[in-house]
């Protein structure tokens, strides 16, 4: 009998505090009606309680994604002073936050961290800040 490799779109759920947030586009309504009760309109991404988190990573395995929980928020971490442009980064993060004058990004992929650094971003790992959601 055949089989069909599929290739998944990875997801990464950020544990964060007692929960796990993600940002995602789904086309389709169907996925997005079924998490909806998890979405944060006013972050603009999904927040998952601890509890909840193995029936959603089910629901998106069925959806044929790839969810994979991140611990360690570092590497998805980029900075950049407050005034300088990073619209582009904004757009793509997971969650913000500010210090110091600085802006700090949770971003969803390591992709979209390469695309920030080439648009002006540091590496979190790379200052001498620590992640503080």
């Amino acid at each position: 009998m055949p089989t069909f490799d599929v290739d998944r779109d990875r997801i990464n759920l950020f544990h964060v505090g007692p929960e796990y947030i993600f940002s995602e586009y789904f086309e389709g309504d169907e996925l997005f009606s079924d998490l909806e009760p998890y979405y944060d309109a006013d972050e603009y991404r999904f927040a998952v309680p601890e509890a909840d988190i193995d029936d959603v990573t089910s629901r998106l395995e069925d959806a044929y994604y790839d969810p994979v929980l991140v611990e360690d928020l570092e590497p998805y971490c980029v900075v950049k002073e407050k005034y300088t442009k990073h619209a582009d980064i904004l757009r793509e993060s997971v969650a913000t936050w500010e210090r110091r004058g600085n802006l700090f990004f949770l971003l969803p992929d390591e992709l979209t961290v390469k695309e920030a650094l080439e648009d002006g971003a540091t590496l979190l790992a790379d200052t001498e800040y620590v992640v503080g959601l």
